[in-house]
C-alpha cells in the first residue's frame, strides 16, 4: 500500500514534468503558467492514480460502519491482493470471530435457563410425590398397617431420588467449574473394574439383565482418581441398563492398548438419530423417553455429561458408537507400562 502510493505519486509527477516539457517552450510561458499548467496536471494525475486506493478505502470504511451497527454477517468484499486487501480479510476475520463469541455466549445463556428449568423440573417431581405421601399419613389416610408401610418406602424412594437428582446437578457443577480436587493414585482397572460390576450384577438381574465381561486377565494399571472414575463407569452402566431392551445383555469390555487402557459397555436399545448422538453428552440432554422401556425416572440428564468430565478430567476421551440400535459407549485412557 505505502510503496504503491509512492510509485503512483512519483509517477504523477514524473507525467507532469514529461507532459509540460513536450507541450510547452518554456521561452514563451511566463513561470506563473508554466506553475499552473504543472499543479493542473499533477492533480488531474494523481486524483486518476488514487481513485481506485479512494474508493477501496471507502468500501473498507463504509465494512466497518456495517458491523458497527450490528450485522456482523456482511463481508468486506475486496479482491486486491495488497495491503488493502489484507486489512479487509482480517476486517472480515474478526467479525466471523465476533460472530462466533455472541452465538457461544447466547448458547451459555440458553444453556444457563434451560439447566434452571429442567432441575427445578426434575427436582419438584419427587418432591410433589413426598408431600403427597406425607400428607396421607399426617391425616391418617390409610386402610392397615401394610398400606402405611408402603406409604413409607414410596417417600424414602423419592428422598432417594431427590437426592441423586441433588448429588449429580453438584457433582457436575464442581466438575464444569474448576472446584473439584482429584486424587490420582496408580491403580489396577481390572480390579476396579470387577468390584463395580459386583454392585452392578444384582441390579441388572432384577431388570432381566445378564452382564458378559470381557477384559484381559493381567493387572492393567493407570493413575485414576478411584472415587470419580467408579462414577463415570457407573454412569455408563445405568445408562446401558436404563436405555436396553429387556431381557437383553450388556457386554462390559477393559482392554490394554500399546498405549492407552480402552473401556467399553455394548448394549441393544432402540436405535437413535445422528442428531440425538452428537448431542447424548451435553448437558440436561434427553433423547425419546419412549427408549425407556421400563419407564423409569430418567434422570436429570446429566449422567454421561458428567462422565464425559470426568473423563476428559483424566487426560481420556469418551464416545459412543451405534450402529442400528446396538450402543457402545467408550473411554480411553493413558496407559502406564506394568
Amino acid at each position: 500500500m505505502f510503496w504503491a502510493a509512492l510509485l503512483s505519486f512519483m509517477l504523477v509527477v514524473a507525467l507532469s514534468y514529461i507532459v509540460v516539457y513536450l507541450s510547452f517552450d518554456l521561452r514563451k510561458l511566463g513561470t506563473i503558467g508554466n506553475f499552473i499548467f504543472l499543479v493542473a496536471t499533477f492533480m488531474f494525475f494523481f486524483f486518476l492514480f488514487t481513485r481506485p486506493i479512494v474508493r477501496n478505502l471507502r468500501t473498507l470504511a463504509d465494512g466497518l460502519l456495517t458491523m458497527a451497527k450490528g450485522n456482523l454477517n456482511y463481508r468486506v468484499l475486496l479482491s486486491n491482493e495488497d495491503e488493502l486487501g489484507q486489512v479487509a480479510k482480517n476486517i472480515n476475520f474478526m467479525a466471523e470471530q465476533l460472530q462466533e463469541k455472541i452465538n457461544r455466549e447466547r448458547e451459555i445463556e440458553y444453556s444457563k435457563m434451560e439447566l434452571i428449568t429442567s432441575v427445578s423440573h426434575d427436582l419438584r417431581t419427587p418432591l410433589t410425590s413426598i408431600i403427597g405421601y406425607l400428607n396421607l399419613l399426617k391425616n391418617d389416610d390409610y386402610t392397615n398397617l401394610e398400606e402405611h408401610k408402603r406409604y413409607i418406602d414410596n417417600a424414602y424412594n423419592k428422598t432417594q431420588q431427590l437426592k441423586k437428582l441433588i448429588d449429580d446437578l453438584f457433582e457436575y457443577t464442581r466438575l464444569t467449574g474448576g472446584t473439584a480436587n482429584l486424587s490420582f493414585q496408580k491403580m489396577d482397572l481390572n480390579g476396579l473394574l470387577e468390584q463395580i460390576i459386583n454392585e452392578f450384577e444384582p441390579i441388572a438381574q432384577e431388570n432381566s439383565l445378564t452382564v458378559q465381561i470381557i477384559r484381559d486377565q493381567t493387572p492393567i494399571y493407570g493413575y485414576v482418581d478411584s472415587e470419580k472414575m467408579v462414577r463415570a463407569i457407573d454412569n455408563l452402566l445405568m445408562n446401558a441398563l436404563k436405555f436396553s431392551i429387556k431381557p437383553g445383555e450388556i457386554k462390559v469390555r477393559l482392554s490394554a492398548e500399546q498405549h492407552n487402557i480402552y473401556f467399553a459397555v455394548e448394549n441393544v436399545g432402540k436405535p437413535i438419530s445422528k442428531e440425538h448422538e452428537k448431542r447424548l453428552f451435553e448437558r440436561l440432554y434427553k433423547v425419546d423417553p419412549s427408549r425407556n422401556d421400563n419407564h423409569a425416572s430418567s434422570g436429570a440428564g446429566m449422567g454421561l455429561s458428567i462422565a464425559k468430565n470426568i473423563v476428559e478430567l483424566h487426560g481420556g476421551r469418551i464416545g459412543l458408537n451405534h450402529l442400528s440400535g446396538h450402543f457402545t459407549f467408550f473411554i480411553e485412557l493413558p496407559r502406564i507400562p506394568d
